[in-house]
């Protein structure tokens, strides 16, 4: 085993991972714990607004309730 070779596997797969992290995209690369955090953060609310239902006839938006599992207007 020479320095060289070592020097050369180094940069390699420096050079590798490197390549590989600018052409993946997020939303393919894995989650980190802060990701995982935030998202047990938005999730400990009750209601969620529902983005794809509009508003009723009294312009209440749609939530959905995460406790009993219906969707409800405010």
């Amino acid at each position: 085993m020479s320095i060289a070779g070592v020097g050369n596997a180094a940069a390699g797969s420096l050079l590798a991972e490197s390549l590989k992290s600018v052409f993946t995209s997020n939303s393919k690369k894995p989650a980190t714990k802060g990701d995982i955090l935030t998202l047990l953060e938005k999730l400990q609310g009750r209601y969620h607004l529902v983005k794809n239902i509009p508003v009723d006839q009294f312009g209440r938006r749609a939530y959905f309730d995460l406790t009993n599992s219906v969707v409800v207007y405010f």
